[in-house]
């Protein structure tokens, strides 16, 4: 791999491809890599995404309490907000990559988990501001309601940056080569952001409903979610209220409300962020590989 290359590829990404070369022959043509982003690709990106999670956040909000609100609520604040928050997951991503993964780390490392979920933990509080933005039920001042729900947030960002960073950069590694590097970015982020989406739908519902409740605990607030359910198990006999009960509870878990518009929303956020940031430091790649080329020739 050439100094340039190096150059746009995140240790993360580069430590994929080093294993996926290893579990292969000498022969195969390594997948595409993955370019480094740059903060005006990241920016750009999150500006149009910002509005998207506007759209699909008052949507879920509709979902869970039954009450519609604005659309793009405080945009003035959600906008610059977005911003940070999406340049604070790759950048805080690639800091901690640089400083303190191992360059042949183990997928199950300790030091590599824990780089793997320090990004989401640490943009939780930038995550609650722009949540806050969208809780129409609650009063409280923006400065007040941001801390509301923000336990079960953080286990939402966390699964959300793995997401983001570490479950798209895999998939998109393991589509066929023979695929466009766009199709590919879109394919991987896709399948990122549906497991990304449906393993972070619990912490999600109940991070939000502790925004729109805060009198209310996190099991209140579980309890609520099951009873809603309970129409869905009609099978089970009301002779047998445990069983029921349980049932109501494994459903909520398994199948929780408004479970397939935030897997597309999440899904629709990998696919815009990871597209423009990729389609912009893929040029800016090119721009660079044509340069070297141009050098070799002369």
């Amino acid at each position: 791999m050439s100094a340039l290359e190096q150059q746009y590829v995140s240790p993360g990404s580069l430590a994929a491809m080093r294993q996926l070369k290893t579990a292969t022959n000498a022969t195969t043509v390594p997948p595409k890599l993955i370019p480094t982003p740059s903060l005006l690709s990241v920016s750009a990106a999150a500006s149009v995404e910002a509005f998207y999670r506007s759209l699909m956040n008052a949507q879920i909000n509709h979902a869970l309490t039954g009450v519609k609100g604005p659309l793009f609520p405080q945009m003035h604040v959600q906008l610059p907000t977005r911003v940070l928050y999406i340049n604070g997951f790759k950048g805080v991503r690639r800091l901690i990559d640089d400083r303190f993964l191992p360059e042949n780390a183990s997928p199950f490392d300790t030091t590599r988990l824990a780089c793997a979920v320090a990004p989401g933990i640490i943009m939780t509080p930038v995550s609650s501001v722009l949540e806050a933005c969208n809780a129409n039920l609650n009063p409280e001042p923006l400065h007040t309601r941001w801390l509301r729900g923000i336990t079960a947030r953080c286990g939402r960002e966390v699964i959300f940056g793995l997401g983001l960073n570490q479950l798209s950069e895999h998939f998109e590694l393991q589509m066929p080569s023979g695929y466009s590097p766009a199709l590919r970015n879109a394919m991987g982020s896709m399948a990122g952001g549906v497991v990304a989406g449906y393993l972070s739908h619990v912490p999600h519902n109940l991070s939000t409903m502790k925004l729109m409740n805060p009198s209310r605990s996190y099991l209140e607030l579980f309890k609520m979610f099951s009873a809603r359910k309970m129409t869905s198990v009609t099978f089970i006999p009301e002779s047998m209220p445990i069983a029921r009960s349980t049932a109501a509870m494994v459903l909520s878990l398994v199948a929780p409300a408004g479970l397939l518009v935030r897997t597309t929303q999440v899904v629709g956020s990998f696919i815009i962020l990871n597209g423009i940031i990729n389609a912009m430091a893929g040029v800016r790649w090119q721009k660079g590989s044509n340069d070297d080329d141009e050098a070799d020739e002369r």
